[in-house]
């Protein structure tokens, strides 16, 4: 067994990685490319490292824990390396009655009746909430201001 595929195992007991981060964490410690890609190569052929599971096990998280907008989980997806197909193939369960459930979820310990339409808007957009769900919550509280 290689050193390289000894320290990306080790990388991958903690948590669920992408091949991206894996990549990068065997460059900063100074495997060569070949070294890299062979243990890579083995963690992918034997499972370990999938980035569509990956990719899934973040955004079932998301929808359980912390709940996020489609745009979010995107960002947050190819961030992490995710090819751009995986990404969207893994979000088509997240429409907009899902979006609306969570985002309803966030705001359910939240003063948001003291909100101004403009902070509920904002702090909605940027948890990657789209427009149409941002709209229905703010009509959903009619008693929000103007400011």
């Amino acid at each position: 067994m290689s050193n390289a595929y000894s320290a990306a195992l080790n990388y991958l007991a903690a948590r669920s990685r992408t091949v991206k981060e894996t990549r990068d964490y065997l460059r900063r410690k100074g495997y060569s490319a070949s070294d890299i890609e062979e243990a890579i190569g083995r963690l992918q052929h034997s499972g370990l490292l999938d980035d569509r599971r990956t990719a899934q096990q973040w955004v079932d998280y998301c929808l359980a824990c912390k709940p996020r907008g489609r745009e979010r989980l995107r960002h947050d997806l190819l961030k992490r390396g995710i090819d751009r197909g995986i990404v969207s193939a893994v979000l088509e369960s997240v429409d907009d009655d899902c979006e609306y459930a969570l985002a309803l979820q966030l705001l359910a310990s939240r003063p948001v009746s003291s909100w101004s339409r403009a902070k509920l808007f904002r702090f909605l957009l940027y948890r990657g909430f789209s427009f149409s769900v941002i709209e229905r919550i703010c009509l959903a509280n009619e008693n929000l201001t103007e400011d």
